[in-house]
């Protein structure tokens, strides 16, 4: 049966597109969620039934059906992974993953805010979730506790971000219904969210900040009685820092929110996993293995990214002849460049459209992943007076150096560039590497002695792969990259060091027998190293970046 608002009211027993419904889980201001049974597999998920006026937009029809595709081919262990979408009777509903447990909302409201070491440790799952999805083309909107699901005990916390409503996204420019209604929680909306102005990857930043505050503090950051008041202050007032109101909060995570919540996109940090491995290094006083850049592509994609890969098609689409030395190098970085772009500017496209007649608006064409070139490299120094539960004083200091890149080893800032190696020799060496060690992952990996050994603690198999990636990591340290590559080839060793650091805490994990652990240090190491691929082919590899087999 339907209410006052059009929504459809089921009850147990009821029946909608085949599931077979349990109970209500709750009600939102795009649906209704409820816990039903899929037929045939007879697995329990969550069905969300969204609000059937969207349903009457033609846009909305369009790009329902194309960004649920979209959105159910993310597979991250961070994101609720969503099973069917579709319409029945003319409500537009999704089928997702129902994660049994309580949600961040809840257990703040239980324990006020959360010891700072776990706040960054979720943060920092919850901003790998959301690079998985913008790295699909699509923006949030609504980050916020209650869309956070925990699972796990104490101690062994896992966070799934869910309500990533392709509803929400396909039926909202900015964050207001055609109707005028907000769309997103006012205490974590970004300004430009609020301004009306072009939203990309960055208000999720944005909103992640403001989350990492409320984790401290057990407040959100601007707590006004009125909603003007409020929207105001995420237009104007500065961040405050978390350690003002509790001071057990570490001094070094008052930068990391205040970059988070910067009022400019362009002044936070360029995606959300940037913005949690940020947090955990606050706390230990670790260098932040990976560098920063924007994974974000299609309708996600910030105009950085555009203008980055803007700069380096005309290579391609000129025609123009390079040089032997220096020229094909450029062509190989445009073709790239393009190939990327082409995959995801078709939907942006798209976006751009529909956006040209608000105001002056720019329009948007996704650059993807082309935006690493023109990624600053972030160093972030800690000083520590004790740090971790004891409430060491650590200050943070944030440098971003855009087209200067430092030497990561000794033996690089001693080699002349007669020492330093071509392109080619770089590719060919690294590729080497590269095929060396698959050939001995995949040999253990066919081990029947090992056939468990990926979803279960495995010491030995650990240590198999420890030695793999420290070797890996010792070798191409040894390599020494032409200057042009230079940057882009020490983004990509991070990556193998983050890699073998992954590996490391899982043998840790095996060692002790802690299976939750291990499975997410396996899980956080196989991220990585998709992440690795991706800096590979910056680089230009073929074998280390999957391009050749």
């Amino acid at each position: 049966m339907s209410d006052e608002r059009g929504w459809t009211e089921l009850s147990a027993g009821d029946r909608f597109a085949g599931y077979r419904i349990e109970r209500r889980l709750g009600r939102g201001g795009m649906g209704i969620l409820y816990l039903a049974v899929e037929p045939g597999l007879e697995r329990r998920v969550a069905l969300k039934l969204i609000l059937p006026e969207a349903a009457t937009d033609p846009v909305f029809s369009r790009r329902f059906a194309e960004e649920s595709r979209i959105a159910a081919s993310i597979e991250h262990p961070n994101v609720v992974p969503i099973y069917a979408a579709g319409e029945e009777g003319g409500v537009p509903y999704i089928a997702m993953r129902y994660v049994a447990g309580s949600d961040l909302g809840r257990r703040l409201e239980h324990e006020g805010r959360l010891d700072p070491e776990l706040a960054a440790e979720l943060t920092a799952q919850i901003g790998n979730g959301l690079d998985a999805i913008h790295l699909a083309g699509l923006i949030h909107r609504d980050v916020k506790p209650a869309n956070v699901l925990l699972s796990g005990g104490e101690g062994s916390e896992h966070a799934y971000i869910t309500d990533f409503g392709v509803a929400r996204n396909v039926a909202t420019e900015s964050g207001l219904t055609k109707t005028g209604r907000f769309v997103g929680t006012l205490d974590y909306v970004a300004p430009e969210q609020i301004a009306g102005d072009r939203v990309d990857a960055r208000a999720d930043v944005y909103a992640l900040g403001c989350l990492l505050f409320k984790l401290l503090t057990g407040e959100v950051p601007f707590p006004r009685d009125a909603e003007a008041a409020r929207l105001y202050a995420h237009l104007n007032d500065p961040p405050p820092p978390p350690s003002q109101q509790v001071p057990v909060v570490p001094p070094a995570l008052d930068a990391v929110v205040a970059r988070a919540m910067a009022k400019r996109p362009g002044d936070r940090y360029p995606s959300a996993g940037d913005l949690g491995r940020a947090a955990v290094a606050a706390l230990s006083g670790a260098a932040v293995a990976l560098p920063e850049r924007t994974v974000a592509t299609g309708a996600a994609a910030t105009v950085e990214a555009e203008t980055a890969a803007a700069e380096l098609e005309p290579t391609v689409e000129s025609g123009v002849e390079a040089t032997a030395d220096s020229g094909d190098e450029m062509a190989a970085e445009g073709e790239a460049a393009a190939t990327r772009a082409a995959d995801t500017r078709r939907l942006g496209r798209e976006v751009a459209a529909e956006r040209s007649g608000h105001g002056s608006r720019r329009a948007l064409i996704a650059g993807g992943l082309a935006a690493f070139v023109g990624a600053a490299v972030v160093a972030v120094v800690l000083a520590s007076g004790g740090g971790g539960k004891s409430g060491g004083v650590a200050e943070t200091e944030v440098r971003t150096t855009p087209t200067q890149t430092q030497p990561t080893t000794a033996k690089e800032a001693t080699r002349t560039e007669a020492e330093k190696l071509t392109k080619a020799e770089l590719i060919a060496a690294g590729d080497e590497i590269c095929a060396d060690s698959q050939e001995t992952y995949v040999g253990y990996r066919n081990d029947p002695r090992f056939e468990n050994s990926e979803s279960e603690p495995d010491a030995s198999y650990s240590q198999l792969l420890v030695n793999i990636s420290t070797e890996a990591v010792r070798e191409f340290n040894e390599l020494v990259p032409p200057t042009k590559l230079s940057k882009e080839y020490r983004a990509y060793v991070a990556a193998q060091e983050e890699v073998k650091r992954w590996d490391q805490e899982a043998l840790e994990a095996a060692e002790e027998g802690n299976a939750t652990a291990y499975l997410r240090a396996r899980e956080d190491r196989d991220f990585t190293a998709a992440q690795r691929t991706e800096l590979a082919e910056a680089v230009g590899f073929e074998l280390c970046s999957g391009s050749k087999r």
